[in-house]
């Protein structure tokens, strides 16, 4: 009997994997980033990324990949709300000196956005009151 419920177990757990693998990702965004900067603590060098989401959780997680395929994010995001719809899509970067953070991603004509969680280095600098500002980068949406 409990190697039968293993068994049932296991089918089940392929069952989910082969479903997750399965699924796509929808790019909604097409941006230039002209400086290098940090997501999920991981750096990522200036350039040409897509923004997707994944059709599974697609309010909880993003994927970042850059054009020329070296460099792949898998970011965990949570739904962030404002009064008015965004006039362009958008990535909001939060920074310190040479330092930037991706902390937000708007759509053009959406109300809600993504909110990245800041990690480890972002939340030190501004622990320590480093001086640090908001850099908005407008995303050329191409789709």
């Amino acid at each position: 009997m409990k190697a039968v419920r293993t068994l049932f177990l296991m089918v089940l757990l392929l069952g989910a994997a082969s479903v997750y693998s399965q699924a796509e990702n929808v790019a909604f965004l097409r941006v230039s980033i002209p400086f290098n900067f940090t997501v999920d603590n991981q750096q990522l060098p200036a350039g040409d990324y897509t923004v997707s989401e994944s059709e599974l959780n697609p309010q909880s997680v993003i994927w970042l990949h850059s054009a020329d395929g070296q460099h792949v994010a898998v970011v965990p995001t949570h739904q962030t709300f404002m009064l008015a719809p965004a006039a362009h899509a958008e990535l909001i970067f939060q920074h310190s000196g040479s330092e930037y953070f991706l902390s937000q991603i708007w759509t053009s004509g959406q109300t809600s956005g993504r909110e990245l969680v800041l990690r480890d280095r972002a939340k030190e600098l501004s622990q320590n009151n480093s001086a640090g500002d908001d850099s908005t980068v407008l995303a050329g949406a191409s789709f």
